[in-house]
């Protein structure tokens, strides 16, 4: 057959992969060689160099860690960490990882149903960066899939779970807990068609830190206590090959306590001396679910984040849909129904969570038009052609198409739809054919199956003439609106501010132009003053604080002549549904633009060493802020350092900067934990500073009115009332900009009086004396203070503002303004 659209949607996963194909409204799982609806996302590479992909790479991973490689999807988007096969010599990067994945499903279905695809809608992680997705691109590409759009994993669950709902209007949540990555997807289901309104996720957060955590704090100190293994460890690279036997037997374990209270675990292990033994564990449910708190607190957090950032509680949602594996442990489902400790919505599991995904894509697929088909085919002779204009898949029970006929001449001709499978069969009648051959109709189509239309062409005697194609197909179903971008994209600048060019929600595709200045000057042909603009990735407006997934780029050897430093660079960005990124760059002096201006493969796993010492540093920074929390038992500040604690961030990040030693993933989930360590500590740091703000306030306003009372006149007395007043509204509102705008408007007041009094000389004068030493003349100021000091004792103001401002001068940079509050008193 012929396809007109897609039809095929993939499901990329952390632990495992699938692939679906749309029938009419269902979408039916390809399965694979052993007749499983899933393939782990694991690689092997044997001293051969055969590549293994699979059931059989993911089991040899237990006894053969150097030569298979497993969940490489967190890694996706970062260069510099290629997994080397040790047997074979062989390095691959993670997209050519990813893509023996794809080849794997796309020989799936060619096995299963002798088609050979080279497109397919392929899913990504809501929370995936611009540079993981130009990843997944490039791996499609590799795999065979020349044409592969890009869907966020949400869109396809929801679409799984709403293709043919009747809701008219209604919020879903979709709670996505896959094996490696989380996504909260707040969607707006309205007149058969849905918007993602919010989102929320977490790329490293998943089950499979379940299973280390399973390994770290259960089974390796079981094994060590046992058979007193030394230094057994996941960062310790002499045990790497039994830790990952440990990590495996956990993953099936956890699995086996979903439906039972305990699992009995057996793993053949070798020790010190290798000499093998037996190792036995019976895991427990109530152990796993204790284990498996924080990450649920963590994925709960995020949902709660999401919904109250669409300004909606969990009474304004009809449903959570269940997404990934996990959610088929009871304990979460009961936890999320918790309306104290979870979020207190009705839970939606009417799907397969493992499949879900996939088949959402696979109907996504359906509502894409192959490029083969986006132009009328060439007729043979005797043949007309028809190109058509419609959406395969909407809303409309009527919908609207269009369309030109070409292969002769069309005068005098129509044409007319036919849907015979309708009863009784319905027909468009018969619509004339413009003098150009084009025209417009508007067909009526059933709910719950797929319509495939009839083309009939008739001259003008009545008689029917061949045309290609002669169907077309449409389904009513729901279907997306616009994508939106995720999250806000940006570049860094100097000063760890952060320009940002689009803003989260912005609706895909996107637009952006922007004008910079270059900061070096680039000389034609010369490795040196290439323009590196850093693009980052998230919300916080510190540049540090988001993930930086590229730079923005203009080689020397790409110039004519040289651009000297200061010249205007004009940056296009371009976003595309699929969340793919174009950067073109127009250099003004040389008349010329620059294609590919954006590199998305900057980012590499970060060194052990530093990323250790940066967690030591950002611990001790966490604890200065405790500290302070507990001084001001700000009740704000509380709360962010519990959410801390009881989403295990410090601990988790111990665990994984010891495994970096060996593992590149850790290391990468290790260094995302750290941003979000640095990002809560900023947060508690901001809500400590201003309970530390209010109390300078309050210390202030005595302070000042005893100024005033002493050396004011009446109308100093009247500011100082409109001063106070100010400084409590500011309190009231809770507005830390404002309160420091009204206390810095108090102090002003404050040295305003003593000004005009003549105190504020004498104040300053002694503040320069404590100056002496920095300034540049130490003779000429030893004079000036020995007339400052005279005039002090003669109480000489007019000399003694003379001999500041020439103080002042002397100094390397301006003096700070004199406290009006010294302890020094002058009586007059």
């Amino acid at each position: 057959m012929t396809r007109t659209t897609i039809d095929f949607g993939i499901d990329l996963g952390t632990t495992n992969s699938a692939i679906a194909r749309l029938n009419g409204v269902e979408a039916e799982i390809i399965k694979n060689d052993l007749s499983s609806d899933t393939t782990p996302s694991a690689v092997m590479v044997d001293r051969r160099g055969r590549l293994i992909v699979g059931q059989a790479a993911k089991q040899r991973g237990e006894s053969d860690p150097d030569n298979t490689c497993l969940e490489f999807k967190s890694q996706m988007g970062t260069t510099g960490q290629p997994k080397v096969f040790a047997a074979a010599g062989r390095s691959m990067e993670p997209e050519e990882l990813s893509a023996e994945v794809l080849r794997s499903l796309r020989h799936d279905v060619a096995k299963r149903t002798g088609e050979e695809i080279t497109s397919a809608v392929i899913t990504v992680p809501a929370a995936f960066e611009l540079s993981a997705c130009d990843a997944t691109r490039r791996a499609a590409e590799l795999a065979g899939l020349t044409h592969a759009p890009l869907l966020q994993e949400p869109t396809a669950a929801a679409l799984a779970y709403g293709f043919q709902t009747d809701d008219e209007n209604a919020f879903w949540l979709v709670y996505d807990f896959g094996g490696g990555t989380f996504d909260a997807a707040v969607v707006n289901v309205r007149d058969g068609e849905f918007t993602v309104v919010n989102h929320r996720g977490d790329n490293f957060l998943g089950g499979k830190l379940l299973d280390w955590a399973i390994v770290e704090e259960l089974l390796v100190p079981a094994v060590a206590r046992e058979f007193g293994l030394s230094d057994l460890r996941r960062g310790n690279p002499a045990w790497r090959g039994a830790i990952n036997k440990l990590k495996l037997a956990a993953e099936a374990a956890k699995v086996q306590v979903s439906s039972a209270e305990s699992a009995n675990l057996f793993v053949e292990l070798k020790d010190d001396s290798g000499q093998p033994f037996d190792f036995e564990y019976d895991l427990m449910r109530a152990d796993v679910e204790r284990l498996m708190e924080p990450f649920i607190v963590r994925s709960v957090n995020l949902c709660r984040k999401a919904l109250e950032e669409s300004r909606l509680g969990p009474g304004d949602i009809q449903k959570a849909l269940l997404v990934g594996g996990p959610t088929l442990t009871p304990y979460l489902r009961e936890r999320l129904a918790d309306p104290r400790e979870g979020l207190g919505i009705p839970l939606d599991h009417g799907q397969d969570p493992i499949t879900a995904v996939a088949r959402g894509a696979a109907i996504f697929a359906g509502t894409q038009r192959l490029d083969t088909v986006a132009a009328a085919p060439a007729p043979t002779a005797g043949e007309y052609a028809v190109a058509l204009e419609y959406r395969p898949v909407g809303p409309d029970i009527e919908p609207f198409i269009g369309g030109r006929v070409t292969g002769g001449d069309t005068a005098g001709y129509s044409v007319e739809f036919v849907n015979p499978e309708s009863m009784p069969p319905w027909r468009s009648g018969r619509i004339p054919l413009s003098a150009e051959g084009t025209f417009t109709a508007t067909l009526w189509a059933e709910k719950g199956r797929a319509n495939t239309f009839q083309i009939e062409l008739t001259d003008p005697t009545g008689a029917l003439k061949p045309v290609t194609p002669g169907t077309l197909t449409y389904t009513v179903g729901v279907v997306e609106t616009q994508p939106p971008l995720i999250h806000s994209v940006g570049i860094g600048l100097a000063d760890n501010e952060v320009d940002w060019l689009l803003k989260k929600g912005t609706p895909l595709p996107a637009r952006r132009q922007i004008s910079l200045r270059t900061t070096v000057g680039l000389s034609r042909g010369q490795g040196e003053g290439m323009i590196r603009i850093p693009v980052v990735e998230g919300e916080h407006h510190r540049a540090d604080r988001n993930r930086q997934i590229g730079r923005l780029e203009v080689n020397p050897e790409q110039i004519r002549r040289d651009v000297p430093e200061g010249s205007q660079v004009d940056l296009t960005l371009l976003i595309d549904e699929s969340r793919l990124v174009v950067a073109r760059a127009y250099i003004p002096l040389l008349d010329e633009e620059f294609e590919h201006a954006i590199n998305l493969q900057t980012e590499t796993a970060p060194d052990p060493g530093r990323l250790a010492r940066d967690v030591a540093a950002e611990k001790q920074r966490l604890q200065q802020a405790r500290r302070r929390a507990s001084e001001f038992a700000d009740p704000r500040a509380e709360q962010v350092l519990a959410r801390i604690d009881n989403e295990r961030i410090v601990p988790d990040l111990d665990k994984l900067v010891d495994a970096a030693k060996v593992d590149p993933g850790a290391a990468i989930t290790a260094e995302n934990r750290l941003r979000d360590l640095r990002a809560a500590t900023d947060e508690v740091e901001d809500e400590l500073e201003w309970p530390a703000l209010v109390q300078e306030a309050r210390e202030l306003i005595p302070a000042v009115r005893e100024v005033v009372r002493d050396r004011g006149k009446t109308a100093h007395q009247s500011l100082l009332e409109t001063g106070e007043a100010a400084i409590q509204e500011a309190i009231a509102a809770h507005d830390a900009d404002l309160l420091r705008q009204r206390v810095a408007e108090l102090r002003q007041l404050a040295l305003r009086v003593l000004d005009e009094s003549g105190d504020l000389a004498f104040l300053a004068f002694d503040e320069l004396r404590t100056l002496q030493p920095e300034m540049r003349d130490q003779r000429e100021a030893e004079q000036l203070m020995a007339t400052g000091r005279r005039a002090v004792e003669t109480n000489d103001v007019a000399t003694l503002r003379q001999v500041n401002a020439a103080l002042g001068e002397l100094l390397p940079t301006p003096p700070p303004p004199p406290d009006p509050f010294s302890t020094v008193r002058r009586s007059r």
